[in-house]
């Protein structure tokens, strides 16, 4: 199973998720990791808890359309032995190169103009975005053949929230995971989430909150990966 990391980058720093409210969204207590940069973080995440893959959403190309190309690309080129998943809002980022450890995120919320036929499923990671329902394009989920292995299902409204896991939403989708390889996020409170989760099917979870507070050890983290 995977546990991945989630980094919400807002005007060059990471920033705290709310509930999917932008507009509230704070840089990470410094103290955390005696810096808010990006860079630094994912230096340390990677020292601790030694993650396969990473998540980033670039909220300044979600808001406005204005991407953090430079620190991306700094951060996929210095860290070729991970894999990351990049959420830009279909924002094309400008990289150096054509990098193999880097994957575009796809997600409903902002799927308008998308081709779902016209792009190599091969290349990019699905996520369905929910407030209470889907939202963005509703028909996503429909169009099975069309969607890439991976998917993610994405509560937006449990995001660095205090409610409990929704587990409603993976129990609607597990039943396709002989099609896709369902990975959840938002929730995740402690390690029995993890493990039901796991339980129920999924292949990964991403997480934020948790990781950054330290309630999961890289222990646990380290056994999960390795299916110990």
């Amino acid at each position: 199973m995977d546990i991945i990391p989630v980094l919400d980058i807002y005007k060059s720093n990471v920033v705290v998720a709310v509930k999917g409210k932008r507009h509230l969204y704070q840089p990470i207590n410094y103290k955390l990791y005696n810096s808010t940069d990006p860079r630094d973080i994912i230096n340390i995440i990677k020292e601790k808890f030694k993650p396969k893959i990473i998540y980033m959403a670039d909220l300044d190309a979600i808001i406005n359309g204005k991407a953090n190309h430079k620190i991306i690309d700094s951060i996929i080129k210095n860290n070729a032995d991970i894999e990351f998943w990049i959420d830009a809002g279909l924002n094309k980022l400008n990289l150096s190169k054509r990098y193999t450890n880097y994957y575009s995120v796809f997600c409903s919320e902002k799927s308008s103009g998308f081709d779902l036929s016209n792009n190599n499923k091969e290349n990019y990671i699905c996520s369905f975005d929910f407030r209470e329902k889907i939202i963005g394009n509703m028909c996503l989920p429909k169009l099975s053949r069309n969607l890439p292995k991976k998917i993610i299902l994405m509560d937006l409204l449990q995001v660095g929230s205090s409610e409990t896991l929704n587990f409603k939403i993976l129990k609607k989708f597990i039943k396709y995971q002989k099609k896709h390889d369902f990975y959840i996020a938002g929730g995740i409170k402690n390690t029995f989430d993890i493990h039901k989760a796991k339980n129920l099917g999924v292949k990964g979870v991403l997480v934020s909150s948790i990781l950054h507070k330290d309630i999961i050890g890289k222990l646990f983290i380290r056994k999960e990966k390795t299916g110990l």
